[in-house]
């Protein structure tokens, strides 16, 4: 039996996910809020947290490192519908073990449970690979992707999703001013003219349209 808090602002999914874990014997408690995560983790010391990247008033990237400060034995499998090839390595760096994309099958969690309580790392093919490009000089997207912040990676996401700065700004909690900063941060680091040069740059795609 490995004791499990769930992260995830979707109802349906933490209900599903709860009810397969608990069927293995699991014991599973979720919660919605990424502002109360470190106490809630405190009161419950779980062995596994199965983290979103995408939450209410919180972002899981930049959770993973105070998580990991405070709980440096916990066990992190990171559950989330954003990117792999932008976001895995990302949160194995920042101390994760696992990471899945919701577009795979929800049976595929729990086994991956088990690797990671085992004492594996489960993280898309490539992944561990792209951990030692990061330290090799060349201009490869994950090696630019590597002069980021977490948090310059997560508003980087936002805009290829073409939100505004408003909604970026609302979402992250931060200003207007903040979010423009960060693009112009990141269009000097890749010596890019603009925001299409930069998201073509990075995520290997042809011209958006951006506001």
């Amino acid at each position: 039996m490995i004791s499990i808090l769930l992260v995830d602002d979707h109802p349906a999914i933490c209900f599903a996910l709860k009810v397969l874990l608990e069927k293995q014997g699991d014991m599973v408690v979720t919660t919605s809020s990424g502002e109360k995560l470190l106490a809630q983790l405190h009161q419950q010391r779980p062995e596994l947290l199965i983290l979103d990247l995408e939450l209410r008033h919180a972002d899981g990237l930049d959770l993973l490192p105070r998580i990991k400060q405070h709980f440096p034995n916990l066990k992190i499998l990171v559950f989330t519908s954003q990117p792999a090839g932008i976001f895995a390595l990302r949160t194995l760096q920042a101390g994760a073990q696992g990471f899945i994309n919701k577009n795979m099958p929800l049976e595929n969690v729990e086994p991956l449970c088990r690797l990671i309580m085992a004492g594996y790392q489960c993280f898309p093919e490539g992944t561990l690979y792209k951990t030692a490009m990061v330290s090799e000089k060349s201009d490869a997207p994950e090696t630019l992707l590597g002069r980021f912040s977490d948090r310059e990676i997560v508003v980087l996401n936002y805009l290829k999703q073409g939100r505004s700065n408003k909604e970026i700004a609302d979402l992250l909690m931060l200003s207007n001013k903040t979010i423009s900063t960060y693009k112009v941060r990141m269009l000097q680091k890749c010596g890019c003219d603009n925001l299409n040069q930069l998201i073509a740059l990075i995520f290997g795609e042809g011209d958006h349209e951006h506001t």
